[in-house]
């Protein structure tokens, strides 16, 4: 139920379309006004970002924003993101020129919701049209401020039966705050009045055997009626933002995708790494207490995402006997083999067939977290390790595939773009600056010295790097 905080300033919001569209309250194409940036592309069109970033000389301000590994967002030249300390979730707004703080807003959870690190309470990323700034808290719920802090409403959310969480991040299409809201029981994707957080549609998804983690993309600039699209358990869908009918699928592309449909022109690229081999049941081998080989409720009920995952086969695979066999676990996950990796798709449109359609597949080695970008006419991403492949995103020919010199941990930050530059964070906090090019070439290199897991925020020459303690703005001196 959504609770109005001021019937005034509901009645002044404006009709916001972020993301993939311009909006009232979102002048500046620099603006960064949701989880990585304009539609989710990672992409800005901010020139000026130094080529070689280092705390000695490019680093303008930085300050301590509280635990959480949600992502900054920019707009208007206000900076907000949310954080969390014990029952607390918090929502904060910054100037972009200096880090002071401007406001604060705090909540309090309801109930407890699982989150498997390093997701936590605030790991999903705010959205804001310029005139508005949406939160969403698994624990908490689902609230709007004025961009001076004031709240309009909240709308309870929830609650969730994922099992790792949930972290997709909200986003604004037209007059609506859309939620994904992927689980192992209950999946929907939901949308919100912007002006006033009453529920506007409901639409039951496909339950995923483990769950699925990403957040929504809209349909280009141009088409008409808006367009919903998401990756999720079996499918790549589009539904109409005006009523959420799905108007179309693509089955099979898809098993638990952490990473959000990216949008370039009337290409969507997916990425989930291809499953050639089944999750092997001995992962579970430290929880069998009486070693028969098999694992009963009981045994798994200390680790949450065990027990519901378990659940979930004994119930759709199993014999319902609360004991799952390796059996029953193979066949579980036999259907996760052989569908993912790097995946594109034309759109369809009013010169195109009415169904989307599979251009090309990539099965090799691809992330499964962070997420890929294209930057005039090229597509980039980046895995474990540090490897980084350039893809011309027309026939999926690899124009260079190579290693960062200094290599990587595992990366969970997305790559982000701006000014012919892409900016690469590992979990160590390994900040790498390379050169876009089909040939590719590594600029510069620093440690931040602290573990991010956070995707970095790109707004008028300024990059924002929120890593576990830290949020830091580089630019130009």
């Amino acid at each position: 139920m959504a609770r109005l905080v001021s019937s005034l300033s509901i009645a002044l919001v404006l009709v916001s379309c972020a993301a993939a569209h311009a909006s009232a309250g979102e002048p500046s194409i620099e603006n960064w006004p949701r989880f990585r940036g304009p539609n989710g592309s990672g992409v800005s069109s901010s020139t000026g970002l130094p080529g070689a970033i280092d705390a000695e000389t490019n680093l303008l301000w930085k300050m301590e924003p509280g635990k959480g590994s949600s992502s900054p967002i920019v707009v208007d030249g206000r900076v907000y993101l949310t954080s969390y300390e014990g029952d607390e979730r918090f929502v904060q707004c910054l100037k972009v020129s200096t880090g002071e703080l401007l406001w604060k807003q705090t909540v309090r959870k309801v109930r407890d919701e699982t989150a498997s690190n390093p997701n936590s309470p605030a790991t999903c990323t705010p959205v804001t049209d310029g005139t508005n700034v949406v939160a969403f808290f698994p624990d908490a719920g689902l609230f709007c401020y004025s961009t001076d802090g004031v709240e309009k409403w909240r709308t309870e959310v929830g609650p969730f039966h994922s099992m790792h969480g949930i972290s997709g991040s909200p986003i604004l299409v037209d007059d609506l705050v859309v939620l994904l809201l992927d689980q192992l029981r209950g999946s929907r994707i939901s949308a919100y009045s912007l002006a006033t957080g009453r529920l506007a549609w409901d639409v039951p998804r496909i339950d995923g055997l483990t769950s699925a983690y990403s957040t929504p993309s809209v349909s280009p600039v141009g088409f008409a009626p808006s367009l919903i699209v998401t990756s999720g358990p079996e499918e790549f869908c589009g539904y109409l933002a005006s009523n959420g009918k799905k108007v179309w699928s693509v089955p099979g592309v898809s098993n638990a995708p952490i990473i959000s449909p990216i949008v370039s022109g009337k290409q969507v690229f997916l990425c989930e790494p291809v499953r050639t081999s089944n999750t092997p049941f001995s992962m579970l081998a430290s929880m069998d207490e009486n070693k028969d080989g098999k694992y009963s409720f009981k045994e798994v009920e200390r680790s949450i995402p065990m027990f519901r995952l378990l659940q979930r086969i004994d119930g759709d695979h199993g014999n319902g006997d609360g004991i799952v066999e390796e059996s029953e676990w193979n066949k579980a996950f036999g259907g996760y083999l052989n569908k993912g990796g790097l995946v594109a798709v034309d759109l369809p449109g009013a010169d195109t067939p009415k169904e989307p359609a599979v251009r090309w597949t990539y099965r090799k080695s691809v992330p499964s977290i962070a997420m890929p970008l294209v930057l005039e006419d090229v597509l980039y991403f980046v895995q474990d390790g540090g490897i980084v492949t350039s893809v011309d995103p027309a026939s999926g020919e690899i124009f260079r595939r190579g290693r960062l010199t200094q290599g990587g941990k595992n990366f969970y930050s997305s790559p982000v773009a701006a000014d012919g530059k892409l900016f690469l964070l590992d979990t160590q906090g390994r900040l790498t600056v390379v050169k876009a090019d089909r040939e590719w070439e590594e600029l510069s290199t620093t440690s931040l010295g602290e573990p991010c897991y956070a995707t970095p925020a790109i707004y008028r020459g300024k990059l924002l790097v929120r890593t576990s303690k830290t949020l830091r703005c580089f630019g130009k001196k």
